[in-house]
């Protein structure tokens, strides 16, 4: 077998011999959108696919090719941005457990490092569930992967092309990330957005919201005309690599669990 970690490498008796041996398959999901001025289109993209493999190395798991386009409607009155509906999306990951199931594998984790794709691949992955109960079908965001890296980062605002996102891009693709054009952007009617709905809730706060009640993704434009929402300009490639070093440990937790995990499959005969 050859020495490598991705699925698309392999051939198929590869493949063949890695599902008869039990391994998992992780697939990650990303975006093409807008990341401001300073970001490529694939941020999220290229940094959820080198956390997989780098997790996936340390664990003997498989990563299949990241699904490179979802969700991303609140973004498309900026240039290069590609969206699926998420009905799309939805029968891509039908389709993908689906060829997956056929060959043998049976323990499989959907990540996701695109936050508009949350609720979609939740859905994808309670069908295939529903589909292949004898399989192990887990999801995981990017996102609470990387809780720990919060303490990492000064601007006070974690959401979009912001500091987090552009110091892990710095620690994975620096060729990509022009700095001297990050900036801060941080209208009244983001800060007001972001405290309200979806900063962490303050006990002392009586307007948060947060985890109450969701409208949805607004439209981009409304949030920021740069495309940043959050302070770019401080981003660092030291915290980037810590932020990194931490997604990869947490998504390491994960596939461990998922490897020891008992597939529980209910038996018709005991049916009350």
């Amino acid at each position: 077998m050859r020495d490598t970690v991705l699925l698309a490498e392999m051939t198929w008796r590869d493949a063949k011999q890695a599902a008869a041996e039990g391994r998992i398959v992780i697939i990650p999901f990303g975006s093409i959108e807008q990341h401001g001025h300073h970001l490529p289109l694939a941020t999220d993209s290229i940094n959820v696919d080198h956390v997989a493999a780098l997790a996936a190395r340390e664990v003997g798991a498989l990563v299949a090719p990241c699904q490179v386009f979802g969700v991303s409607h609140n973004h498309l009155d900026f240039a290069g941005t590609m969206s699926l509906e998420p009905e799309t999306l939805v029968a891509i990951i039908q389709d993908l457990v689906a060829s997956l199931y056929h060959h043998g594998f049976r323990r499989l984790l959907l990540v996701n490092g695109h936050g508009g794709n949350n609720a979609t691949v939740e859905v994808g992955a309670l069908k295939a569930r529903k589909r292949f109960p004898d399989a192990l079908i887990g999801h995981s965001y990017s996102g609470a992967l990387g809780r720990d890296a919060r303490q990492y980062m000064r601007s006070e605002f974690v959401y979009h092309a912001d500091e987090g996102e552009t110091a892990r891009l710095m620690a994975t693709r620096p060729d990509l990330v022009e700095m001297a054009h990050a900036v801060r952007d941080v209208t009244p009617v983001f800060t007001t957005y972001y405290r309200r709905y979806y900063a962490a809730p303050d006990g002392d706060d009586p307007e948060s919201l947060t985890g109450l009640v969701t409208y949805g993704l607004p439209p981009t434009q409304v949030l920021s005309q740069s495309g940043t929402m959050g302070d770019a300009s401080v981003a660092d490639v030291a915290v980037g690599e810590r932020a990194m070093d931490s997604v990869v440990r947490n998504l390491v937790r994960v596939l461990e669990d998922l490897k020891a995990r008992e597939i529980l499959v209910a038996d018709p005969e005991r049916r009350p």
